[in-house]
């Protein structure tokens, strides 16, 4: 019954436990099956003119991304010059083609001409392959531990650091090694409303979760921040902080009432010298406001000193609110309020622009 036991065991292994990776089928939106076994590693050894050697992998995985690794071997150099390029496929029925979409509008396309063959016809931009030049599949690499370019919008809350990868739209957990603190302090240090994403470009590589599932996103080299862009680089259509005009219309957590006649108590911020003007819903004040990164802040303020009847208590809540103020959020044409904690002290409602 032992020696039954070992050769089921070693019968198991040997039909399940060495199987390798488990390709799937992949459709697009129209239900074609992709012809291709996914994922899947295509591979070429090229000639070049001033290199011993170019070694290419290409790695097309079914979620539609892909990572491409060119390794050249120059002539005299003492180190192979390795890049690698990520970004997102496309299948192409109807010329039975795959595209390749990177940072940039950097494409390249493949014609599929087996399962097993791919044939670049065409490129423009990014890591140079070679037109005409053929990859056949491999199994000698699958996973790329390589730094490549990436662009997402970095968010930093209370329950951590992501990036949401531009190409893909996934959102990834960020691993605070290497580079990671030079990102965050970019980050600190630009102005912006509270939970606000911003764009940034960076190098990175792909790691192992740290909560063990899925992947996280390691910066290896913080490039840049771009505050007020989106993914496609076009300024956000978002309603600007400064030079707007901003009526009260909530303060803890109560509408605002005006009586017969009272005007309504606005805030403007102007960008030159971080200046200030408002009404109170009796006085009029001006002043000076502070921000860096997500912290925005009033500084002393004066006013006029005028005494109004069935107003005092509006306007003394109004610059108490003023007082906690320690951050800001913007959702449509409503501006908050908030402290430090996120709470919302007040609502405005954009009116126009200065």
């Amino acid at each position: 019954m032992r020696v039954f036991n070992v050769l089921f065991l070693l019968l198991f292994f040997l039909l399940f436990g060495c199987a390798g990776q488990q390709h799937v089928k992949v459709t697009d939106a129209s239900g074609v099956v992709y012809p291709l076994p996914l994922p899947a590693v295509y591979s070429a050894d090229l000639p070049c003119q001033d290199c011993s050697n170019r070694t290419v992998f290409l790695s097309l995985h079914p979620d539609g991304h892909y990572l491409l690794h060119v390794s050249t071997i120059k002539k005299e150099a003492m180190e192979d010059d390795v890049r690698a390029e990520f970004g997102i496929w496309k299948y192409e029925s109807k010329e039975n083609a795959i595209q390749l979409i990177s940072y940039g509008k950097k494409r390249k396309s493949f014609v599929i001409t087996s399962p097993q063959t791919i044939k670049l016809l065409s490129e423009s931009g990014g890591l140079v392959v070679g037109e005409n030049r053929e990859l056949k599949q491999s199994t000698e690499r699958s996973d790329f531990t390589d730094t490549v370019p990436l662009q997402g919008m970095y968010r930093l809350d209370g329950d951590g650091a992501t990036l949401t990868e531009c190409l893909t739209g996934k959102t990834f957990p960020l691993d605070r090694e290497a580079q990671y603190q030079s990102l965050e302090q970019g980050y600190k240090n630009t102005p912006h409303a509270q939970d606000e994403p911003l764009l940034v470009r960076l190098q990175g590589r792909f790691v192992s979760s740290l909560a063990g599932e899925g992947q996280s996103v390691l910066p290896v080299r913080f490039n840049e921040i771009s505050p007020g862009l989106g993914c496609d680089g076009i300024k956000k259509d978002t309603l600007s902080l400064t030079e707007s005009n901003w009526s009260l219309q909530e303060i803890m957590g109560k509408p605002v009432t005006l009586r017969k006649g009272q005007n309504r108590p606005y805030i403007a911020l102007m960008k030159k010298g971080r200046r200030v003007k408002g009404f109170g819903g009796c006085n009029h004040f001006s002043g000076t406001y502070f921000m860096l990164g997500d912290v925005f802040l009033f500084n002393k303020r004066v006013g006029t000193r005028m005494a109004c009847v069935d107003c005092m208590d509006l306007e003394f809540n109004f610059f108490k609110v003023l007082s906690a103020t320690d951050g800001y959020h913007i959702v449509g044409n409503i501006l908050e309020f908030r402290d430090r904690d996120r709470n919302v002290l007040a609502r405005f409602e954009y009116t126009g622009k200065i």
